[in-house]
Protein backbone atom coordinates (compact mmCIF):
# COMPACT_ATOMS: atom_id res chain seq x y z
CA UNK A 1 0.00 0.00 0.00
CA UNK A 2 1.44 3.64 -1.12
CA UNK A 3 2.73 5.74 1.81
CA UNK A 4 0.53 8.77 1.70
CA UNK A 5 2.59 11.73 3.39
CA UNK A 6 0.93 11.73 6.62
CA UNK A 7 2.42 8.35 7.53
CA UNK A 8 5.20 8.20 9.05
CA UNK A 9 8.81 7.99 7.09
CA UNK A 10 11.96 6.95 9.10
CA UNK A 11 16.03 6.79 7.75
CA UNK A 12 16.73 3.27 7.28
CA UNK A 13 18.73 2.09 10.08
CA UNK A 14 21.30 -0.73 9.13
CA UNK A 15 19.91 -3.93 8.74
CA UNK A 16 21.62 -5.48 12.09
CA UNK A 17 20.71 -2.05 13.73
CA UNK A 18 17.20 -2.20 12.49
CA UNK A 19 16.70 -5.51 13.88
CA UNK A 20 18.08 -5.34 17.59
CA UNK A 21 15.73 -1.75 17.65
CA UNK A 22 12.66 -3.92 16.30
CA UNK A 23 13.47 -6.59 18.81
CA UNK A 24 14.02 -4.97 21.86
CA UNK A 25 11.15 -2.96 20.94
CA UNK A 26 8.87 -6.09 20.74
CA UNK A 27 10.36 -7.44 23.90
CA UNK A 28 9.43 -4.28 26.08
CA UNK A 29 6.24 -3.79 24.23
CA UNK A 30 4.95 -7.57 25.18
CA UNK A 31 6.57 -6.78 29.02
CA UNK A 32 4.97 -3.58 29.99
CA UNK A 33 2.43 -2.76 27.35
CA UNK A 34 2.47 -0.11 24.70
CA UNK A 35 1.18 2.58 27.14
CA UNK A 36 4.15 1.60 29.56
CA UNK A 37 7.01 1.42 26.88
CA UNK A 38 9.21 4.42 27.00
CA UNK A 39 11.83 5.32 23.87
CA UNK A 40 14.53 5.57 26.78
CA UNK A 41 14.22 1.37 28.31
CA UNK A 42 14.14 0.34 24.27
CA UNK A 43 17.48 2.26 23.67
CA UNK A 44 18.90 1.01 27.18
CA UNK A 45 17.50 -2.76 25.67
CA UNK A 46 19.40 -2.00 22.16
CA UNK A 47 22.39 -0.19 24.25
CA UNK A 48 22.48 3.26 22.71
CA UNK A 49 21.78 6.59 23.58
CA UNK A 50 18.03 7.95 23.40
CA UNK A 51 19.19 10.18 21.00
CA UNK A 52 20.63 7.91 18.23
CA UNK A 53 17.21 5.73 18.71
CA UNK A 54 15.03 8.95 17.39
CA UNK A 55 17.97 8.99 14.36
CA UNK A 56 15.77 5.66 12.80
CA UNK A 57 12.55 6.47 14.87
CA UNK A 58 10.82 9.47 15.23
CA UNK A 59 8.58 8.23 17.55
CA UNK A 60 6.99 5.68 19.72
CA UNK A 61 4.09 5.37 17.51
CA UNK A 62 6.48 4.61 14.86
CA UNK A 63 7.98 1.94 16.37
CA UNK A 64 4.10 0.47 17.36
CA UNK A 65 3.69 0.98 13.30
CA UNK A 66 6.75 -0.92 12.26
CA UNK A 67 6.07 -3.73 14.36
CA UNK A 68 2.90 -4.13 12.49
CA UNK A 69 4.37 -2.99 9.36
CA UNK A 70 6.60 -6.22 9.04
CA UNK A 71 3.86 -8.42 10.53
CA UNK A 72 1.82 -8.08 8.04
CA UNK A 73 4.38 -8.03 5.40
CA UNK A 74 5.54 -11.32 6.55
CA UNK A 75 1.67 -12.94 6.85
CA UNK A 76 1.30 -11.41 3.15
CA UNK A 77 4.66 -13.17 2.04
CA UNK A 78 3.04 -16.81 3.84
CA UNK A 79 -0.06 -16.22 1.51
CA UNK A 80 1.83 -15.55 -2.26
CA UNK A 81 4.14 -19.13 -0.75
CA UNK A 82 1.14 -21.10 -0.26
CA UNK A 83 -0.76 -19.41 -3.52
CA UNK A 84 2.49 -20.78 -5.34
CA UNK A 85 1.54 -24.27 -4.37
CA UNK A 86 -1.09 -24.66 -6.56
CA UNK A 87 -2.99 -26.50 -4.11
CA UNK A 88 -6.78 -27.20 -4.70
CA UNK A 89 -8.97 -24.69 -3.30
CA UNK A 90 -9.98 -26.44 0.18
CA UNK A 91 -6.24 -27.23 0.68
CA UNK A 92 -4.55 -24.14 -0.18
CA UNK A 93 -7.08 -22.64 2.57
CA UNK A 94 -5.47 -25.37 5.25
CA UNK A 95 -2.07 -24.52 4.32
CA UNK A 96 -2.56 -21.33 4.44
CA UNK A 97 -4.02 -21.40 7.88
CA UNK A 98 -1.44 -24.35 9.17
CA UNK A 99 1.27 -21.67 8.05
CA UNK A 100 -0.22 -18.79 9.57
CA UNK A 101 -0.58 -20.14 12.79
CA UNK A 102 2.88 -21.69 12.86
CA UNK A 103 4.09 -17.99 12.69
CA UNK A 104 1.62 -16.93 15.37
CA UNK A 105 3.06 -19.28 17.42
CA UNK A 106 6.82 -18.38 16.27
CA UNK A 107 6.11 -14.64 16.90
CA UNK A 108 3.93 -14.72 20.01
CA UNK A 109 5.10 -11.73 21.21
CA UNK A 110 4.95 -9.79 18.02
CA UNK A 111 0.98 -11.25 17.62
CA UNK A 112 0.26 -10.05 21.50
CA UNK A 113 1.62 -6.49 20.16
CA UNK A 114 -0.43 -7.05 16.66
CA UNK A 115 -3.65 -7.83 18.38
CA UNK A 116 -3.49 -5.64 21.87
CA UNK A 117 -1.59 -2.74 21.05
CA UNK A 118 -2.47 -1.67 17.66
CA UNK A 119 -5.68 0.56 19.05
CA UNK A 120 -2.89 2.79 19.90
CA UNK A 121 -1.92 3.90 16.26
CA UNK A 122 -3.64 6.96 14.86
CA UNK A 123 -4.46 9.05 11.76
CA UNK A 124 -2.55 7.28 8.11
CA UNK A 125 -0.97 4.84 10.63
CA UNK A 126 -4.24 3.37 11.83
CA UNK A 127 -5.88 3.84 8.65
CA UNK A 128 -3.05 1.50 6.94
CA UNK A 129 -3.26 -1.13 9.62
CA UNK A 130 -6.78 -1.58 9.42
CA UNK A 131 -6.88 -1.50 5.50
CA UNK A 132 -4.08 -4.71 6.35
CA UNK A 133 -6.36 -6.05 9.02
CA UNK A 134 -9.19 -5.92 6.06
CA UNK A 135 -6.91 -7.33 3.38
CA UNK A 136 -6.79 -10.46 5.70
CA UNK A 137 -9.88 -11.13 6.25
CA UNK A 138 -11.22 -10.43 2.11
CA UNK A 139 -8.23 -12.78 1.56
CA UNK A 140 -9.57 -15.61 3.88
CA UNK A 141 -13.14 -14.78 2.46
CA UNK A 142 -11.99 -15.20 -1.23
CA UNK A 143 -9.87 -19.06 -0.18
CA UNK A 144 -13.25 -19.92 1.46
CA UNK A 145 -15.54 -18.41 -1.40
CA UNK A 146 -13.48 -20.99 -4.18
CA UNK A 147 -13.58 -23.96 -1.80
CA UNK A 148 -17.15 -23.44 -1.15
CA UNK A 149 -18.07 -23.21 -4.46
CA UNK A 150 -15.89 -26.43 -5.54
CA UNK A 151 -18.56 -28.51 -2.87
CA UNK A 152 -15.55 -28.38 -0.58
CA UNK A 153 -17.06 -26.35 2.32
CA UNK A 154 -20.35 -26.21 3.66
CA UNK A 155 -22.87 -24.34 1.43
CA UNK A 156 -26.05 -23.72 4.60
CA UNK A 157 -23.22 -21.03 6.14
CA UNK A 158 -22.41 -17.31 4.82
CA UNK A 159 -18.57 -17.20 3.57
CA UNK A 160 -18.25 -14.20 6.17
CA UNK A 161 -19.12 -15.94 9.27
CA UNK A 162 -17.03 -19.12 7.91
CA UNK A 163 -14.27 -16.95 7.69
CA UNK A 164 -14.37 -15.31 10.80
CA UNK A 165 -14.78 -18.67 12.68
CA UNK A 166 -11.25 -19.96 10.95
CA UNK A 167 -9.43 -16.08 11.47
CA UNK A 168 -10.67 -16.17 15.08
CA UNK A 169 -9.16 -19.81 15.41
CA UNK A 170 -6.14 -18.50 14.24
CA UNK A 171 -5.62 -15.08 15.80
CA UNK A 172 -6.37 -17.07 18.98
CA UNK A 173 -3.97 -20.10 18.62
CA UNK A 174 -0.95 -17.95 20.40
CA UNK A 175 -3.17 -18.81 23.96
CA UNK A 176 -2.88 -22.46 22.99
CA UNK A 177 0.31 -23.39 23.75
CA UNK A 178 1.53 -25.85 27.08
CA UNK A 179 0.95 -23.78 30.63
CA UNK A 180 4.74 -24.02 32.39
CA UNK A 181 4.63 -27.83 34.13
CA UNK A 182 1.75 -29.19 32.49
CA UNK A 183 2.22 -32.48 32.09
CA UNK A 184 1.86 -32.40 28.63
CA UNK A 185 3.62 -29.97 26.56
CA UNK A 186 2.24 -29.34 22.66
CA UNK A 187 4.57 -28.74 19.97
CA UNK A 188 4.16 -25.72 17.26
CA UNK A 189 3.43 -28.49 14.54
CA UNK A 190 0.95 -30.37 16.77
CA UNK A 191 -1.00 -27.47 17.41
CA UNK A 192 -0.88 -25.95 14.06
CA UNK A 193 -2.22 -29.79 12.59
CA UNK A 194 -4.90 -29.82 15.34
CA UNK A 195 -6.24 -26.24 14.44
CA UNK A 196 -5.90 -27.42 10.84
CA UNK A 197 -7.75 -30.83 11.68
CA UNK A 198 -10.60 -28.77 13.72
CA UNK A 199 -11.05 -26.36 11.02
CA UNK A 200 -11.59 -28.96 8.49
CA UNK A 201 -13.95 -30.96 10.50
CA UNK A 202 -15.87 -27.97 11.42
CA UNK A 203 -16.40 -26.20 7.84
CA UNK A 204 -16.14 -29.25 5.24
CA UNK A 205 -18.84 -29.95 3.38
CA UNK A 206 -20.71 -33.41 4.64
Amino acid sequence: MPRSASTPRRRRAPRKRDADVMEAAIAVMSERGYAATSIQEVADRVGVLKGSLYHYFSSKEELLFRIVESSHEETTEIASEVSRLGLEPLEELMEYLRRSTTWYLENIERAHILFTERRHLTGECLATANGWRRAFETHVQSLVTVAQDNGDIRADLDVRLIARFLIGMVNNVRFWPSRPGSARTFTTDEIAEALVELARQAVGAD
